[in-house]
């Protein structure tokens, strides 16, 4: 769907007891090939809460194995098992983690091929695209329809997302309905130049980690996966700024209009069936 601008509320926190906390340092190694735990205190310590879950663990290791391509399974993250499951403080700690935003100073962004410059007020982007999982939290809060999956377009039907993909970011969202779960969720889509902005950092670089392709750095095309992967799989592909997958995966909606009559929005960032020819921090699309 998109990362979301986050309006200024007073900072959450996970309301775990540190005493359920255990240390198991080797799985936490695990962890680490996997997802950037360190970001904040109130991460780290939703990261040691799924820690202490029974969700048999010893089978995570093939889904953090580095390959050139990825199997059905190995698509699954740790986290998108965490959200499949029933224990309510695990999701809710999982959850704590696709929530958090990432502060964007003001600025210029160095603006399309030519690079004009634009002032930039500063701004809080999510750190991940929307998920399933906090899609579904919209919709049991608000009774909003879920999108079709594709594999079933019946937007009444329970269940529209895969098991386990909770961390995959939400597909098939209209507009409309991506802005009203911006609104709920105390936030707003982001602009065309802020979504520049958070991509190119203060260098206007041509992708998020730089100017040049070194190897697989995000989900599209070249990465040979063939469909979407949990959020923030690819760590070498951050923005400066520490935003993810602003590049492949699924195209991001902003607020900008394509057209005078308003009938279009821009989106940006590709997609996991685009090349890097149509997914750079220019690239954009309209919908």
């Amino acid at each position: 769907m998109t990362q979301l601008i986050h309006l200024q509320q007073p900072k959450r926190t996970s309301g775990i007891d540190p005493q359920l906390l255990v240390d198991l340092a080797s799985f936490q190694q695990t962890l680490d090939l996997y997802w950037p735990w360190h970001y904040e205190p109130e991460l780290a310590q939703s990261a040691k809460r799924l820690l202490t879950a029974d969700l048999k663990w010893e089978k995570v290791g093939p889904f953090v194995k580095a390959t050139d391509g990825l199997t059905t399974q190995q698509r699954i993250s740790p986290l998108g098992i965490a959200l499949s499951q029933n224990d309510c403080e695990l999701r809710s700690a999982a959850l704590h983690i696709l929530d958090n935003v990432v502060e964007i100073p003001t600025g210029e962004v160095l603006l399309g091929q030519d690079l004009t410059p634009l002032p930039v007020e500063e701004f809080r982007l999510g750190r991940y695209p929307v998920t399933n999982a906090q899609y579904q939290r919209f919709i049991d809060a608000t009774g909003a329809l879920p999108p079709a999956n594709g594999q079933n377009d019946d937007s009444d039907t329970d269940n529209w997302f895969p098991p386990n993909h909770g961390d995959h970011p939400v597909t098939r969202v209209r507009c409309t309905d991506a802005e009203a779960y911006a609104t709920w969720a105390g936030g707003r889509l982001p602009s065309f130049e802020e979504w520049e902005r958070a991509a190119r950092g203060n260098d206007g670089r041509i992708f998020p980690w730089g100017d040049e392709i070194d190897k697989p750095r995000c989900n599209t095309a070249e990465a040979g996966i063939g469909t979407t992967t949990p959020v923030g799989m690819f760590p070498e592909g951050m923005s400066s700024f520490g935003c993810y997958d602003l590049l492949g995966n699924v195209w991001e909606w902003t607020r900008t209009w394509y057209d005078d009559d308003q009938q279009f929005r821009v989106v940006r960032g590709g997609a996991w069936y685009y090349n890097h020819e149509h997914a750079t921090c220019t690239s954009y699309d309209f919908f």
